[in-house]
């Protein structure tokens, strides 16, 4: 039961499920850095900050044609003092400018050591529909840590304002 959880232990899972949340990469990678406010089981709203790249492939992204979007994290303020089986990760990203619009990345991976820097990448993308210049920034992050002592433990995380633009692109015609 999640009542019986240590405080460490959770704080721990919380800890590898953000570091894996999070990673972008791609064609040009820009750097960005977040702070987000997680709710953990127990222990309630927790401050965490992290380093990442948004990367969109092609480079050259035109209307009407698929984008991907890579998400890498390079850097969390946290890290899983338990071991960890495997983990899931979706975030939402918003875009704004030429066009209005939003999309989910998903990711997943398996073991991380107890007390390892956490890494991971999420993909997805969306297909723009607007000529011109668009900015794309981190949403809400949901995280599931699987262990094999305590089971799933679902963490949602809300950015922290203001959000930082984590990549910008041009969209051009065909």
């Amino acid at each position: 039961m999640i009542k019986s959880f240590d405080r460490r232990i959770v704080t721990a899972a919380t800890a590898v499920a953000l570091g894996i949340v999070l990673t972008p990469a791609s064609a040009r990678a820009a750097g960005f850095s977040m702070v987000y406010t997680c709710a953990v089981p127990l222990l309630g709203d927790r401050s965490v900050e992290f380093d990442g790249t948004l990367t969109a492939t092609p480079h050259r992204p035109t209307v009407g044609t698929f984008t991907r979007v890579d998400l890498h994290v390079s850097r969390l303020s946290l890290r899983p003092p338990v071991a960890v089986t495997s983990w899931s990760a979706d975030a939402d990203v918003d875009v704004s400018g030429a066009q209005v619009a939003g999309f989910r990345l998903s990711g997943s991976g398996g073991p991380v050591s107890a007390y390892d820097t956490v890494t991971g990448d999420l993909t997805g993308g969306w297909v723009p529909r607007a000529i011109g210049v668009d900015r794309l920034r981190l949403g809400k992050v949901v995280l599931r840590v699987s262990t094999s002592t305590f089971g799933e433990v679902v963490v949602p995380c809300a950015p922290r304002r203001p959000r930082p633009v984590a990549e910008t692109l041009t969209v051009f015609t065909r």
